[in-house]
């Protein structure tokens, strides 16, 4: 199948389409109000009939009505169920919008935190320390090393100079 007999299908499709959503708008309600009806004769049968100590004879129209209204319900959200979709489209984003407007400082704050940390992690401990510390605070090991090959500072958990990109031996790591 070339692209061309592709297009046409696929606008036949569309168009196939659009027909049975119009026939769903048209039908749907009829059949929602001619349930209604048959519910009402329905409902009002077995109410005049019970407040005559009498059998009713029309509540079949109950077994036709509620099920008959069901299916009109179902037939009108099939066939609008694109303008629905827009109009939750429409009413729930700018709720997202203003979300979003009241956490952009919050989440503004924890990113320029994240971004302007230059504290040094201990690789030992984990803990943070002060951003000029060369020990850790809270288990004294080194928090930086040298390079011995082109003598530029590392953090203390390297295994390869970010300068050089030579290895660093075992007895240089921590």
């Amino acid at each position: 199948m070339n692209e061309e007999e592709k297009k046409d299908l696929e606008e036949k499709q569309l168009h196939n389409h659009k027909k049975v959503k119009t026939i769903f708008k048209i039908i749907g309600p009829i059949v929602i109000v001619a349930g209604l009806v048959f519910a009402i004769i329905g409902f009002a049968d077995f109410i005049s009939s019970a407040s005559n100590f009498e059998q009713p004879t029309k509540f079949w129209c109950l077994f036709i009505g509620l099920p008959a209204m069901a299916f009109g319900g179902m037939f009108t959200l099939a066939g609008f169920r694109k303008e629905i979709m827009r109009y939750n489209m429409h009413e729930t984003t700018p709720v997202f919008n203003e979300a979003g407007k009241q956490i952009q400082p919050g989440i503004s704050a924890i990113s320029n935190a994240v971004k302007n940390s230059d504290a040094p992690i201990c690789p030992v401990c984990g803990s943070l320390n002060d951003k000029d510390s060369a020990f850790c605070k809270k288990c004294g090991a080194a928090l930086s090393k040298t390079c011995p090959h082109c003598g530029a500072s590392l953090d203390a958990d390297a295994n390869f100079c970010d300068k050089c990109g030579k290895k660093l031996s075992d007895e240089q790591k921590i």
